[in-house]
């Protein structure tokens, strides 16, 4: 099984959707969820274009198939009120840090980002995921689902 299909499961798991709603502070002073922010193969098509790079499959599939609130926080295909911004957005070369090889899908408080590092997709269409401090780019995970598997709170 796939680490994205892997993560996707225990997305189920009350103490994950839990833990991912508090760090997207819903239910506190944050967003109302609104339910059906699933992205289509047509937006997915559209942050591709506007991008200029195939997003990989796993990212693909996390957007289509899930809720965002319901996920580790990180920028969606859809419009800037679901995290602030979107992965096209975030994205724009006038605004970002990173070097346009690196696709941003998330910030930390500190002002790091995670990127795909779009050079080097592997036979599948993924690509390895770095941490950009604003220097350099170090790698943290061969793909999404790895990266996303690490994020996840540990089961008691």
């Amino acid at each position: 099984m796939e680490a994205i299909d892997q993560y996707i499961e225990r997305l189920s798991d009350p103490a994950v959707r839990a833990e991912h709603r508090r760090l997207n502070a819903v239910g506190e002073a944050g967003p109302d969820v609104d339910h059906g922010r699933r992205a289509n193969e047509k937006q997915v098509a559209a942050a591709e274009e506007a991008l200029g790079v195939r997003l990989p499959p796993s990212y693909k599939k996390l957007v289509t198939t899930t809720e965002p609130y319901d996920n580790y926080p990180m920028y969606w295909v859809l419009g800037s009120d679901v995290y602030g911004g979107d992965v096209v957005s975030i994205n724009d070369p006038a605004l970002k840090a990173a070097p346009p090889h690196l696709i941003t899908f998330v910030e930390t408080d500190d002002g790091d980002e995670f990127c795909f590092d779009t050079r080097r997709p592997d036979a599948r269409g993924e690509y390895p995921i770095v941490r950009f401090d604003g220097d350099d780019a170090e790698p943290v995970a061969k793909d999404l689902g790895e990266f996303l598997l690490a994020k996840l709170p540990k089961a008691r």
